[in-house]
């Protein structure tokens, strides 16, 4: 974050709902290609007081499930680029290194996918499966199962062909003919039954659609629900055990009239996904404007009311954050920084008290949405950059993967916790470890400051402490330092992934242990007792 730009603030209908403040602003410019705009960054930073340290105790005695959210899920751009060799490592890595067990992606059923052979007058005379199942092939090739979105429409079946959104060009247009579309579904769920296996198909999720209430659907709410039904009935016609679920919405919207329309209506509905990033309150009407970007408390207050809408209805039902990141923008340099393993790690705790599962957005900045662009860091939403380089939110997800155990209460017996800041622990009775990331996420409006905490742990043998700092776990800050190079040479590479090694360090034993967490960083500290 090295330029500034004071705008004053406001607060939207959005921000009194959620409680939260607005307190910088990136300045948005439209994309061709895309309904979400392309963000180059101008952040204010507002001065904040000095703090104290914090006395934090963790309570081994007092513990309950850790949910391992972080491990879910990913999503990647678009079906057709699933292939792709470059793609396919990263979604190994996904899941041997981070411990992500589900993948989803746009355009599923869109012509670039070859499903529907038409007679070219739009009367399909035969589907072709293959196109999806080499993508699925290469997904399940590594321990991945699909959470499949069901999108977009085939050229042959829309209403309104010509309405398209994103550089590839999916169809955001209702069926012409509504049995079109449940022939559709009922085609694609029996080849995919005959082809894997029920009991396979059971492990699966099942999404209708992304983002139905803005441009990725162009039509009313009513005709969205209509097309849900119709998919969900054509699941569960193959077999009622198949999970399928919606609205897959942007900013958490529909969540109460979508189950009070399945409710009513009879229509099954076994989980609910929706989407959320800090972007979204100005980022309602994205055609023009500021883009204001908002903290993590925002994040956590939408969980807790989308998870409050869910059982005002349908009490239990799971919860999917099926998108979020740290801004809803293509091209915005939050994605790269150091900071983003501080949002991450703040998001997943909060996801932690009120989801049952989490799909980051992206995976990789392989990624085709906006077009490609191949700059080893351009503000793409990825884990991974174009040359497979992990940025700071990667290892913030392989920090949590690291946890093991059970999770445990964490008390502040001194100080205080300022917003941006937080702890959370786990502890492993199998082997007497005690395991804590802590996370100083700079917020928008506050001043880079240092937090030190002091904590009160279980007696331990041998440990260790495990950071994220620029240039120490985040490669971006070093690219910048050469110079920012749009080409890589082999030892710049080389350096970039030397320069994405999280730093290690031993923590002398003794109680309480002494922790500076550096702006904007994250860390994990793991105590053994051997």
């Amino acid at each position: 974050m090295r330029s500034f730009l004071s705008h004053g603030y406001q607060i939207s209908p959005i921000e009194a709902l959620c409680g939260c403040r607005v307190a910088y602003t990136r300045r948005q410019q439209a994309h061709p290609f895309l309904c979400k705009p392309a963000w180059f960054p101008r952040v204010c930073l507002r001065a904040s007081s000095l703090m104290t340290s914090t006395l934090l105790s963790l309570d081994t005695r007092s513990l309950r499930p850790y949910k391992r959210i972080g491990e879910f899920g990913f999503n990647t751009c678009h079906a057709a680029i699933v292939p792709r060799l470059d793609l396919q490592a990263q979604i190994r890595r996904a899941h041997s290194e981070l411990g992500m067990r589900y993948w989803r992606c746009h355009g599923t059923l869109s012509d670039d996918m070859g499903i529907v052979v038409s007679d070219g007058n739009g009367h399909p005379v035969d589907y072709a499966f293959s196109g999806l199942k080499r993508v699925l092939d290469a997904v399940l090739s590594h321990h991945v199962k699909p959470f499949l979105e069901l999108s977009f429409m085939p050229a042959a079946f829309a209403a309104k062909p010509s309405a398209t959104i994103c550089y590839y060009r999916g169809i955001t247009s209702p069926p012409r003919e509504w049995p079109l579309w449940e022939e559709l579904i009922r085609r694609t769920v029996t080849f995919l039954q005959e082809t894997y296996g029920v009991e396979e198909l059971k492990t699966w999720y099942f999404e209708v659609w992304n983002e139905p209430n803005i441009p990725f659907w162009s039509g009313t709410r009513d005709e969205y629900f209509q097309l849900y039904a119709s998919a969900a009935h054509a699941i569960k016609a193959v077999d009622p055990h198949l999970r399928v679920g919606g609205p897959a919405t942007a900013r958490v919207e529909w969540v109460t009239p979508f189950l009070e329309y399945c409710r009513a209506s009879g229509t099954p509905v076994d989980f609910l996904s929706t989407h959320i990033y800090p972007s979204d309150v100005a980022f309602a009407e994205s055609s023009h404007g500021e883009v204001q970007l908002l903290g993590t408390e925002f994040l956590t207050r939408a969980f807790r009311r989308v998870r409050g809408e869910i059982d005002a209805i349908s009490p239990g039902l799971p919860f999917i954050m099926g998108e979020w990141n740290s801004s809803a923008g293509p091209l915005a340099s939050n994605h790269d920084e150091c900071n983003n393993a501080a949002f991450v790690s703040a998001v997943l705790a909060g996801l932690e008290d009120y989801a049952e599962g989490s799909l980051f957005w992206n995976l990789s900045d392989i990624y085709e949405e906006c077009q490609f662009h191949f700059t080893p860091f351009h503000g793409g939403y990825g884990l991974y950059t174009v040359d497979e380089v992990p940025k700071s939110a990667a290892r913030a997800f392989e920090f949590w993967h690291r946890l093991k155990g059970e999770r445990a209460a964490v008390h502040v017996r001194d100080g205080e916790v300022r917003a941006g800041c937080g702890c959370f622990a786990v502890f492993d009775s199998a082997t007497g470890t005690t395991s804590a990331i802590l996370w100083n996420h700079l917020e928008p409006g506050q001043h880079a400051e240092a937090w030190d905490v002091e904590i009160e742990a279980p007696p331990f043998s041998q440990g260790e402490l495990s950071q994220i700092l620029p240039g120490q776990g985040s490669a971006f800050e070093t690219w910048q330092d050469m110079g920012r190079p749009a080409t890589l040479k082999p030892e710049m590479l080389a350096s970039l992934h030397a320069a994405s090694v999280p730093r290690r360090t031993a923590i002398a034993s003794g109680v309480p242990v002494s922790i500076r967490v550096e702006a904007g960083s994250a860390c994990l500290m793991e105590l053994r007792n051997y």
